[in-house]
């Protein structure tokens, strides 16, 4: 009977769990609809690409630039989305939109793609179509002309294969449970496996083909709880599987209870029936009650002993799965307000980084033809900056490289102060290919300018070193022969760093260092790794900066 109990128990909350993941991804599924309708919605989009790919017109800047900006507010509404390529079936070109720039390429996909649609089943749409390659997931829309239905251009969404990954490991209550998502033409697009999982793809394929099927699309096949969900009418297809072999493991306790009340109930069979429908059926009615009573709103965790049984199984994992869909629906409201905070962002954000780039090339050159070198070095300088700091597809860089950025900083704030800033370098040649944060080293250098040199006469030193340390850590210092801090304020600036990292959203004085040290801290869970300082007045202040030590390509 208990077995039956925690059985039915199990079903019903893996129904739950199924039809949440399911509408989970409903919702990511229309919304990729939605971005994939942009570009058929609008009707200066949809012209400029009938142009370019129906006509055989060029694609010119103001063409290009409108097609640019949908596919940049794509990847900012959703970060998941790292490129969006526009292919043009007829030129046999594509534009390619990255975080990091967009370009048109030359390809050969065309009998591919007429192949492959040309394969697929004349009952299936062609609006959406996922495919998985090696690293990521792959979301494919066609547009056709209206008239003859013939293809003209393919859109493809590039996804990091961690969003849907994610997805899964959320909904996953045990480590036996198997999770996998398939296309509509049953191909595997994801999957998280469960310890146990020793099926193979045949036997699967005849087990979700038995449970679309069937009416109620649950069965139990080969030892395993079967569950499947179709998405948008099956466009994704979901299976959730669960070993019998869990709930025997969980019942284990209750077989050796069991024989111990029999053994008892001969002495006093009245006194083990009360006290095993107390231990037993009592705990059971009452998370059926709860359960049957359930609002997410309104629901709080009721008080219950600390059982070890498979009925404390029951209970942590109900409460388990509760507090976990709860905390759920508020990620994915959180997630709407991001997701329109990204908008807003996104609506600012549409000016073309390359466009600075290039006026600052166009001062430069006048610059030059005015006889004016040193506005050409600074311009040119500023023109390195940007171009390494809008750069958001490395987030970390080599030494080397940040040693460069550091050097066009240091050349603008020379012209600032007049020539009197010094850069000495004492790097290890093994440290120069270690990686580390961008962006790190000019914003302490920064907080000298700004708080240690303006009032030291005559040259300003920055020295910069570097060394692999004894615990295999990476030690960068930053050294200046300023006026040093006072100890009151020193102690006040170490106290604000050895404090909540998270002050640096807040705080209005040292956000560099604070926010250096904030970056540093998310590489390790070390209590030694992070910045530390070291000043005396009128004589100079050393940032330590101590992290882990990561080579490039592996090194």
């Amino acid at each position: 009977m208990a077995y039956r109990a925690m059985r039915n128990q199990l079903i019903y909350d893996y129904r739950m769990s199924s039809r949440w993941l399911q509408n989970r991804l409903e919702l990511e599924n229309d919304s990729i609809i939605a971005h994939f309708y942009k570009f058929d919605i609008d009707k200066n989009i949809r012209s400029d690409i009938f142009r370019w790919c129906l006509y055989n017109e060029e694609l010119y800047y103001s063409a290009r630039w409108r097609i640019i900006t949908v596919m940049n507010t794509i990847m900012n509404m959703n970060s998941s989305i790292h490129s969006v390529e526009l292919f043009n079936l007829e030129k046999n070109e594509v534009l390619i939109a990255e975080r990091s720039g967009a370009r048109i390429d030359k390809t050969d996909i065309k009998n591919e793609v007429l192949t492959y649609w040309s394969t697929r089943n004349s009952s299936l749409q062609s609006n959406l179509v996922f495919l998985r390659t090696d690293k990521e997931l792959l979301a494919y829309h066609l547009i056709h002309h209206f008239d003859n239905k013939h293809p003209v251009a393919l859109i493809v969404f590039h996804f990091l294969p961690y969003h849907i990954q994610d997805i899964l490991y959320e909904i996953r209550t045990v480590p036996e449970e198997t999770i996998l998502i398939l296309n509509d033409q049953n191909d595997l697009i994801a999957e998280n496996y469960g310890t146990d999982w020793k099926l193979n793809e045949k036997t699967v394929e005849n087990i979700r083909r038995e449970l679309a099927e069937n009416k109620h699309q649950e069965t139990f096949r080969d030892g395993q709880f079967w569950f499947y969900r179709p998405v948008n009418s099956g466009k994704i297809q979901l299976i959730l599987s669960l070993p019998n072999q869990t709930i025997i493991n969980a019942l284990l306790p209750t077989i050796t209870v069991s024989i111990a009340a029999a053994v008892l109930a001969i002495l006093s069979s009245i006194f083990c029936s009360i006290t095993y429908s107390k231990s037993v059926s009592k705990p059971i009615q009452a998370l059926s009650n709860e359960m049957k009573t359930l609002t997410l709103n309104e629901y709080h965790i009721m008080p219950h002993e600390n059982r070890q049984d498979e009925i404390g199984i029951l209970q942590d994992s109900f409460h388990y799965m509760i507090a976990r869909n709860k905390e759920l629906i508020t990620q994915q409201y959180q997630a709407k307000l991001e997701k329109r905070n990204a908008q807003l962002r996104a609506l600012q954000s549409q000016i073309n980084p390359h466009f600075m780039y290039n006026t600052l090339q166009v001062i430069g050159g006048m610059a030059l033809e005015k006889e004016a070198p040193e506005i050409y070095s600074v311009t040119i300088a500023l023109s390195d900056i940007l171009r390494y700091s809008l750069n958001f597809s490395q987030k970390m860089v080599s030494l080397e490289e940040e040693i460069e950025y550091l050097k066009s900083y240091i050349m603008i704030q020379n012209e600032r102060f007049g020539g009197r800033i010094q850069l000495d370098f004492r790097l290890a040649p093994t440290t120069v290919e270690c990686l580390i944060p961008k962006l790190i080293l000019q914003p302490i250098a920064e907080n000298s300018f700004e708080h240690g040199l303006p009032n030291k006469p005559g040259t300003w030193i920055l020295t910069i070193e570097s060394e692999i340390t004894e615990n295999n850590d990476l030690l960068v210092r930053i050294k200046d022969n300023g006026t040093g801090i006072e100890p009151d304020r020193l102690s006040q600036i170490k106290k604000m760093i050895d404090g909540d990292a998270s002050k640096v959203l807040i705080t209005d004085s040292h956000i560099g260092l604070l926010n250096v040290h904030m970056r540093v801290k998310l590489l390790s869970s070390n209590e030694n790794h992070g910045i530390s300082i070291i000043s005396t007045p009128e004589t100079g202040t050393t940032v330590n900066i101590c992290m882990p030590v990561s080579w490039r390509n592996g090194g």
